[in-house]
């Protein structure tokens, strides 16, 4: 984080209301809808998403949503979509657990040692899974659906 000169520090102290950045003080990017974008920042500030992003993110996951019973409706009363099934809801369930990990839980606009973190446990996610379906996929039965 940049240290703020000694100017800025002396201006803060003799004149609180009247220097951007005190906290408290309009303008300070202690309230995200009042930071100062416009302003040259020496603080290390978060980043805010905007209201409209979230409500794009929830439309995009009502849309996974209404794709998910399609495919699923699709597959069980107009033509069956096979081997194919399992690699669409799983891609839909990627695709949903990506916009809710990097918008809503913020990862996109966190440090670097978040999202390695997020990736990390990512990469642990899918080698269990290719464990699974590697156990799974070389037994020799198949379960037979409905029992």
């Amino acid at each position: 984080m940049a240290q703020p000169s000694d100017a800025r520090l002396t201006a803060q102290l003799e004149r609180p209301q009247q220097t951007s950045g005190n906290v408290g003080q309009a303008g300070s990017g202690t309230q995200p809808e009042n930071a100062p974008h416009g302003q040259d920042h020496l603080d290390e500030h978060t980043h805010h998403v905007s209201m409209a992003t979230y409500f794009a993110v929830f439309a995009f996951l009502i849309f996974m949503l209404l794709a998910t019973v399609g495919a699923w409706y699709f597959d069980e009363h107009i033509r069956s979509l096979g081997r194919f099934s399992v690699p669409i809801a799983v891609g839909i369930a990627v695709a949903k657990a990506a916009a809710i990990v990097l918008i809503f839980m913020h990862v996109k606009f966190s440090s670097k040692l978040v999202q390695i973190f997020a990736c990390t446990g990512l990469v642990f996610v899918g080698i269990m899974f290719l464990l699974t379906m590697n156990d799974y996929l070389t037994r020799g039965w198949v379960p037979i659906a409905g029992r």
